[in-house]
């Protein structure tokens, strides 16, 4: 996984705004990126699932394909949810 490393303007000050801008984009690109690959969504959100661990206490329980399925079209719609457009 590619490291996130801070951008220093002026100083010593952080621009923490646009680190989080570039990650942002960079995550949801990822995103776009995996589910452009001939894998469908279908086998995509299974093979997340199946690989996922095993929660709670017993008997244990497996992530649904359903959640998965939420959690990577929440992602890749981050840059479009919360960035504003380039003029």
């Amino acid at each position: 996984m590619k490291e996130i490393r801070t951008v220093i303007k002026d100083g010593d000050k952080p621009e923490v705004i646009e680190v989080m801008e570039k990650s942002i984009i960079s995550i949801s690109e990822g995103i776009k990126k995996l589910r452009s690959t001939r894998l469908n969504d279908k086998a995509l959100f299974m093979l997340i699932a199946h690989a996922s661990p095993s929660y709670g206490q017993y008997p244990k329980t497996k992530i649904c394909v359903r959640d998965v399925q939420a959690v990577i079209e929440g992602i890749s719609s981050l840059e479009s949810m919360y960035l504003k457009k380039k003029v």
